[in-house]
């Protein structure tokens, strides 16, 4: 641990650096070595002849990154460099809305992360997990948070120069909340609120006035995204069809009445507006057609441009002047996938990042987040994203950024091993993929969900050598590089691999047994199956230890049903294959010809699949009517 005191414009850093001093390792002692703070305008630098020691910053965060850079070659006798910010404003966007609500402590040790790669902005996204004393039912076991721990959070950011945002939704994406009877007279669909109808406005008032006390920010990000069905339930009962751009229009200039009364600066995600001038209702459509009344009524807000799916520069570029054309201040949302199974798609991350910042900076974009969504269950642990965030850090600090840059600061920075998370992005980088993973093919999941005796993704993953490819990740990720903080998560992702591994070709193995009466196979496979639903409990307790480490205990529920369901099939599977070597019994899910999966989604070569979980394990409805 190294012993140093600061001198000079300490003011502005002193609680951040009291709050770094574990992190960072370092502790304070007048007796040892002098770091001068200079508290200015302009880059980032840091210069080290000996034990004369200078950080210049513009921002608390600059300078924690800097005393973090300075640490990494503090064995250095001369030392300098220089990095200039290319935003106003980065970071990430967490996602505490798909069942996992990470704790205040994770939220901390988030920020404190922030704060030492030079992250100066998180957003909290919140659909319903933040308290309403009017609404009790608004997020109820949903694990939300109160009034004190966001107020907790926001006293943590702002101690290490971050600002906290809330992101809420006040149209659509409120479909856990409109479950419950309280929003009867101010539902339009199972997801959308009933624009003109007075009580969603006495709610939004509740709910803006709740979510924006805790913070010291005057900004709010109010969603209004993907509302595909605004206007056509119980509005459309009520009023008839009505031009959906003037139910958008005017449902933002009601909540905007709520928000200036609070004085509040408000962002909303752009797409609806292009959706709604699209022939298809997509997003990108380069023929869409906004009138330009339409454009001069949108009232004054601040429009987030989301794109985390090109991996050209020139299609951010030119999605970018569309967004001009609606007049609007533009912010801009990457992402890092977290979302799309089990494990990151990194591959998708680091091209879509590196072709969208670099649009954002020649258009001198100035807000920039990066988005880590939990999409069907979190089911990724946040942790995965720390890959993410020193490489949208980079991007913040360095005009063009190359692969090797973010495997070094992300070593220097955070101590861990751009090679070992890069691991993690052959979960889903598989024989069959296409380079980059284009279409966000979630290979593991499939397999991980797919039932043994159905087989749905049998018929298209058998042409590869899948099983190989995870014995392979296996053993790699059992010798990977970790750091204190990551050693569980990289336990956990082996143990995930060892399971494709042994799963994979099980399913076309039973079926082969059974299609050629094998029945000695089919002694060897029931021992295989044993010795699969050992290792499935051992991953799903495994999973539980990291998501109670990091987590909010509500929505561990679904992975727990999802992991029994697993456990159960797997139960019923020995008893079937016992039934039809013991008694001779037919086992017509076995019997039945397996089919290429076709859908919900294009398949185009270069995509084995993806899918939500519920339409993984079984083509039958798991609820609904």
């Amino acid at each position: 641990m190294k012993a140093v005191y600061f001198t000079g414009d300490v003011s502005s850093v002193e609680r951040g650096l009291s709050l770094l001093q574990n992190k960072l390792h370092f502790r304070l002692d007048r007796s040892q070595t002098p770091i001068q703070l200079i508290h200015r305008k302009g880059p980032l630098t840091v210069e080290k002849k000996a034990n004369d020691i200078t950080i210049s910053f513009a921002e608390a965060t600059h300078c924690f990154r800097g005393l973090n850079l300075l640490f990494a070659h503090w064995e250095k006798t001369n030392f300098s460099f220089k990095e200039y910010p290319q935003f106003e404003a980065i970071g990430p966007m967490v996602d505490a809305s798909r069942n996992a609500v990470p704790t205040v402590k994770k939220i901390k040790e988030l920020l404190a992360t922030c704060s030492v790669l030079g992250l100066n902005q998180l957003m909290l996204y919140m659909e319903d997990t933040y308290e309403i004393l009017e609404y009790p039912y608004f997020g109820y076991f949903r694990g939300r948070y109160s009034s004190a721990e966001l107020k907790e959070i926001d006293d943590y950011g702002d101690a290490l120069g971050i600002e906290v945002i809330p992101a809420i939704q006040v149209l659509a994406h409120l479909k856990n909340p409109l479950k419950w009877n309280f929003t009867r007279e101010f539902r339009d669909t199972e997801d959308i609120l009933l624009v003109d109808e007075p009580k969603t406005y006495q709610f939004l008032t509740k709910a803006i006035q709740a979510v924006s006390q805790p913070f010291r920010t005057n900004k709010i990000h109010i969603g209004m995204d993907e509302a595909h069905q605004l206007g056509l339930g119980q509005f459309l009962q009520k009023h008839g069809l009505q031009n959906r751009f003037d139910l958008m229009n005017r449902h933002l200039a009601k909540v905007l009445e709520i928000t200036n009364s609070l004085g509040l600066e408000v962002e909303m995600w752009s797409d609806m507006y292009f959706r709604l001038g699209s022939k298809t209702g997509d997003y990108y459509d380069p023929d869409f057609d906004i009138p330009k009344e339409v454009v001069a009524s949108i009232p004054e807000v601040k429009m987030v441009y989301w794109d985390y799916y090109h991996h050209q520069e020139a299609e951010y570029l030119q999605l970018l002047a569309h967004h001009k054309e609606l007049e609007k201040p533009i912010v801009f949302a990457g992402g890092i996938w977290t979302w799309n199974g089990i494990a990151p798609n990194y591959s998708k991350t680091i091209a879509t990042t590196h072709a969208a910042l670099s649009a954002c900076k020649k258009q001198q974009i100035s807000s920039i987040y990066a988005t880590l969504w939990g999409d069907d269950g979190a089911e990724t642990p946040l942790d995965t994203a720390l890959y993410g965030l020193q490489l949208f850090a980079e991007h913040q600090f360095n005009t063009t950024v190359t692969d090797e840059l973010v495997a070094l600061r992300f070593n220097e920075l955070q101590h861990e091993s751009a090679d070992s998370f890069l691991l993690l992005d052959c979960f889903d980088q598989t024989p069959g993929v296409a380079p980059e993973n284009p279409d966000g093919s979630a290979v593991s999941k499939l397999i991980l969900y797919q039932d043994l005796l159905l087989g749905l993704y049998d018929k298209t993953i058998e042409v590869f050598p899948l099983t190989e490819h995870y014995q392979k990740l296996a053993q790699e990720l059992a010798q990977c590089e970790t750091s204190d903080n990551t050693v569980a998560l990289f336990v956990y992702y082996q143990l995930v691999a060892e399971v494709l591994a042994s799963k994979t070709s099980l399913g076309k193995q039973l079926q082969e047994a059974y299609l050629t009466q094998d029945k000695t196979s089919g002694q060897q496979l029931l021992l295989q199956v044993e010795q699969l639903q050992l290792l499935i409990d051992k991953l799903r307790k495994r999973h539980r230890q990291l998501w109670f480490a990091n987590n909010k205990p509500f929505g561990w529920e679904i992975l727990d049903i999802r992991y029994g369901g697993i456990l159960s099939r797997l139960e019923t599977t020995h008893w079937r294959l016992t039934q039809w070597i013991e008694q001779d019994e037919p086992l017509e899910e076995l019997a039945e010809t397996r089919l290429p999966f076709d859908g919900p989604y294009p398949m185009p070569e270069g995509i084995i699949g993806r899918n939500l979980y519920h339409g993984i394990v079984s083509p039958s409805k798991l609820s609904d009517v």
